[in-house]
């Protein structure tokens, strides 16, 4: 029973270690994965900030151009 349940440790261990090792080798395939996806993304995520910029321009126009109208309404009475 000592030698079984050795054999069944070792086995264990041996397959532990080899996941590792398989869990190292996926991790480094995906980093290399996540690398091309930032360099490919990057020029879409500059134009994504650019136009952000000048989304949040117009807002910030419209909202002021609102402000001024409600306080000339507001100045009426």
């Amino acid at each position: 029973m000592k030698q079984d349940l050795e054999r069944l440790r070792d086995e264990a261990k041996l397959k532990a270690h080899l996941g590792k090792a398989e869990a190292m080798d996926e991790l480094g395939k995906l980093e290399n994965d996540w690398d091309d996806f930032l360099v490919k993304s990057k020029p879409f995520m500059d134009e994504a900030e650019k136009t952000l910029e000048n989304t949040s321009a117009s807002f910030s126009l419209a909202a002021d151009e609102l402000k001024a109208g409600f306080e000339r309404v507001r100045e009426l009475f």
